[in-house]
């Protein structure tokens, strides 16, 4: 497991359970429906990072006789497991209350409580998103590849959730206050059940972008380009090898690869000398990529 996942995972944790906790006090002194849908949204929150944990625990098994190429596709199972209870406890149970609003309206009342809280949410929020952008900055330092570019092509889900789930939060919150300030100013209850109708499509919305982001993962994602590149310079640079025909290189899991390449070698080569290419090849993939924890190199004729 990545160490600054992990701490990104236990930040928003403890967060989203402190904050969830005060919100559903300030709803239930309140009676605010936008108070209500971002308790559920932080309960749901809070639920979902002990389901990323899980996935980062579970994908770090090595592999076994059942499970030759290891248990790396299980963090993206549980990612994708976290967009489906956001879709449902967050999203949909947000629209929900602000139809309940609108059909049967509640009084709001000691809105001072619920801007407290809405403050105090939002600094936590704040907190925990600052230190997942920090562990992204510096996974992208590290990788020496801007910071927009490294997150779209970030194969963490458990980062990549954190973020998104973080941000998602901020923009709750700030609907949440605009809502209750306009229901305060205007006495209107609609403005109250209007933010949460849109606290639920902003949570549909990170709730999607996950389920996608999992699609593709489970299914198998190549690399990004640059790695590919990499693998390909690797290869390419061993003597014997005459030419590269094919490679493959799979995502199995957060910095685990799957390679699979067919060369050609120059016909003058003894076949003991290419069945010691095969083994200094692999040993080289493996320890000039750590990320690569298999490889399967293929021998073919130059015109195949």
């Amino acid at each position: 497991m990545s160490e600054g996942t992990t701490r990104a995972v236990f930040a928003a944790f403890l967060g989203n359970l402190a904050i969830a906790i005060t919100k559903a006090v300030a709803a239930a002194m309140t009676g605010s429906g936008a108070l209500l849908a971002e308790t559920a949204h932080s309960i749901a929150d809070s639920l979902n990072q002990i389901f990323l944990y899980v996935g980062l625990r579970r994908s770090a098994r090595p592999a076994t006789e059942r499970h030759p190429l290891g248990h790396g596709k299980e963090g993206y199972f549980w990612a994708l497991v976290v967009a489906l209870f956001l879709f449902f406890g967050g999203g949909i149970f947000s629209i929900y209350q602000a139809y309940d609003r609108l059909a049967h309206p509640h009084a709001v009342e000691q809105a001072a409580v619920g801007f407290i809280v809405l403050g105090l949410s939002t600094v936590f929020e704040m907190f925990s998103l600052s230190v997942a952008v920090r562990e992204l900055r510096h996974a992208a330092r590290e990788d020496d590849v801007p910071v927009r570019r490294f997150f779209g092509q970030l194969q963490d889900p458990a980062l990549r959730t954190v973020i998104y789930e973080d941000s998602a939060a901020i923009a709750g919150l700030a609907t949440a206050t605009i809502g209750l300030a306009l229901t305060v100013a205007t006495g209107d209850h609609r403005f109250d059940a209007l933010a949460s109708a849109v606290i639920g499509i902003v949570l549909i919305y990170v709730a999607y972008q996950l389920a996608w982001g999992a699609r593709g993962l489970i299914v198998g994602q190549a690399p990004p380009e640059r790695v590919r590149e990499a693998l390909e310079a690797t290869i390419g640079s061993e003597p014997y090898i005459d030419k590269i025909l094919e490679l493959v290189a799979v995502q199995m899991g957060t910095d685990q690869l799957l390679v699979m390449a067919r060369v050609s070698v120059h016909d003058e080569i003894p076949a003991g000398d290419v069945e010691r290419l095969m083994v200094r090849l692999r040993d080289r993939l493996r320890r000039e990529h750590p990320e690569v924890t298999d490889s399967f190199i293929e021998l073919a004729p130059a015109d195949a």
